[in-house]
């Protein structure tokens, strides 16, 4: 059994497809300005000159930043999934120091408990998977993508998700129960060697 969570390949071609009109318009500000011009054409009376100024190059170079931003760190996670949640026999793998480092690993026997919900951000309703943890000192005290809701619960942020909180929180504790029972016979045969 696996259980791997990955960001929506939808959301993450939606991400890409949305970086493009900047990288456009950008261009077009930066070679040789027709759309920029044919909207300027329409808004603004012929009498009323628009002159490009220094700003608008470095606001172009900036929005052309974004936008390449945006297509590259879509198609990337389209075709290149980052796990964002993995059960490893060890225990559980998440990503919270960050996009460029690894995971951080939180043994299986401390995690209290794991489950879905949802929280209030600024009015908005975002599911996330709620970690509770005997111990923290192990997991960043500034998680990327997560918040600790209280001293021992870490709530990570799954809306960018493939699959919902409460059924990657379902999937998690069944593949912890196998992991578990995995341990037990190692540790059986072991002591059966032992005594042999």
């Amino acid at each position: 059994m696996e259980v791997v969570v990955k960001r929506s390949a939808f959301k993450m071609w939606l991400m890409a497809i949305g970086g493009i009109p900047l990288l456009v318009l950008s261009l077009d500000v930066l070679t040789e300005r027709r759309i920029t011009r044919w909207l300027t054409d329409l808004i603004f009376r012929p009498e009323d000159v628009q002159i490009y100024e220094p700003r608008d190059v470095i606001w172009a170079w900036v929005i052309l930043g974004f936008g390449a931003t945006f297509v590259l760190w879509g198609l990337k996670e389209l075709f290149i999934p980052t796990r964002v949640v993995e059960c490893t026999d060890d225990g559980l793998a998440m990503r919270l120091s960050g996009p460029l480092k690894g995971p951080s690993l939180v043994p299986w026997d401390n995690i209290q408990d794991v489950g879905g919900d949802e929280v209030l951000d600024e009015g908005d309703k975002i599911p996330v998977l709620v970690l509770s943890v005997f111990d923290r000192s192990d997991l960043p005290s500034n998680p990327w993508g997560a918040r600790w809701v209280n001293e021992k619960e870490l709530a990570v942020m799954a809306q960018d998700w493939a699959s919902s909180p409460e059924r990657v929180a379902e999937k998690i504790a069944d593949y912890a129960v196998d992991a578990a029972r995995r341990q037990r016979a190692k540790d059986t045969a072991r002591l059966w060697q032992e005594e042999e």
